[in-house]
């Protein structure tokens, strides 16, 4: 098992920005009144923001960084590295760090790290970014994390559809000799990966002009989805999402010295309203310390627990210390257990794109 202890970083601000268009999930065309109410029931989720009009998920975070270096009052010249992290890349061969960082306007001299994760992306990425600044080589540094996955989903899955939206966001960190480490648990099971798997349009099983012709019918809906495309292992994912992570965050707790009833804020991924009431209910945390935004944001896979922070917390997080266990899982299958502590953050509430 991963565990580190990386001293010497403090998280300075988060932020988070959402596109404006808004789909209820009450009103979803191939869900008949009863069916959509069991949906929100067994979820909660009753709304999603997604991008239109070719936002992209750099866009998003764009507006959130930008945002969160105003509030902090940094210069940009200050900013030794940026990081990105996304399953959903503006281009195909160019890495979507250097979109953010021309558009920022950003240092010749600053460092660019693009990583490719799922929903457990947040907190490995910051384990990475954290580890390379803890010897005070870089000293602010912006982590940027969005996905738009809606844009590549099928308009008619039945089990998809309902359950993702759209969301970049931003954490400002900065070398602190003063502060409380970070403690990380990271674990893979890539042996069950597949359940979380599009097989089809990458380098491996590269799409024909047949095959690409009925993805694109899938993702406007014109064409059904059953029979023609991978979808996801719900039941595998679940038994996975309610085991692992308990188990992660308490060996976490342990690694790190921690007590979980000190804790203030526990922050799951929110793949649906049952897996993160189980999860709490596991290990026994009162549900006024598990903060959910899926009511009105749904799943937005790695940028999930910035959002919920700044959506359900932001008061709380700006004005005064919070202890907080973060954990996310998801494609591998993989996860990610962190501790942190932060001391009256810049943390505004949901930026509208």
């Amino acid at each position: 098992m991963a565990f580190l202890t990386i001293p010497n970083v403090s998280i300075k601000g988060i932020s988070a920005c959402v596109p404006p268009k808004v789909e209820e999930n009450r009103d979803i065309p191939f869900y008949t009144p009863e069916e959509a109410e069991k949906v929100i029931e067994t979820t909660g989720i009753e709304r999603r923001h997604v991008v239109t009009d070719g936002i992209t998920a750099s866009d998003l975070c764009l507006k959130a960084g930008e945002k969160l270096i105003a509030d902090l009052g940094w210069e940009k010249d200050t900013i030794d590295a940026i990081g990105y992290v996304t399953q959903m890349p503006d281009y195909i061969n160019h890495p979507t760090g250097f979109v953010i960082h021309e558009k920022m306007g950003l240092s010749q001299e600053c460092l660019v790290l693009d990583i490719f994760h799922g929903c457990p992306g947040w907190v490995v990425a910051l384990s990475a970014i954290t580890s390379m600044m803890s010897r005070g080589d870089l000293k602010r540094v912006i982590m940027f994390d969005g996905d738009i996955s809606t844009a590549w989903n099928y308009a008619k899955d039945r089990e998809s559809k309902p359950l993702f939206g759209d969301c970049g966001t931003a954490v400002a960190l900065e070398y602190d000799e003063k502060a409380t480490p970070l403690y990380f648990h990271i674990g893979t099971k890539s042996t069950d990966g597949w359940s979380l798997v599009r097989q089809y349009g990458g380098a491996k099983n590269p799409h024909t002009a047949e095959s690409w012709a009925d993805e694109l019918k899938m993702r406007s809906g014109e064409l059904e989805v059953s029979g023609n495309a991978d979808t996801m292992d719900g039941l595998s994912v679940f038994s996975f999402g309610i085991t692992v992570p308990p188990k992660s965050i308490k060996k976490l707790c342990e690694y790190a010295n921690v007590n979980l009833e000190d804790i203030n804020k526990l922050v799951i991924h929110q793949a649906n309203l049952m897996m993160v009431d189980k999860i709490a209910k596991k290990l026994k945390v009162d549900k006024a310390k598990t903060p959910t935004s899926l009511r009105n944001y749904g799943n937005t896979t790695s940028a999930s627990i910035p959002l919920t922070i700044c959506s359900e917390c932001h008061n709380d997080y700006s004005t005064g210390i919070i202890k907080s266990i973060a954990c996310a899982f998801g494609v591998g299958l993989s996860w990610g257990s962190v501790y942190f502590c932060t001391d009256n953050i810049v943390c505004p509430d949901v930026i509208i794109y």
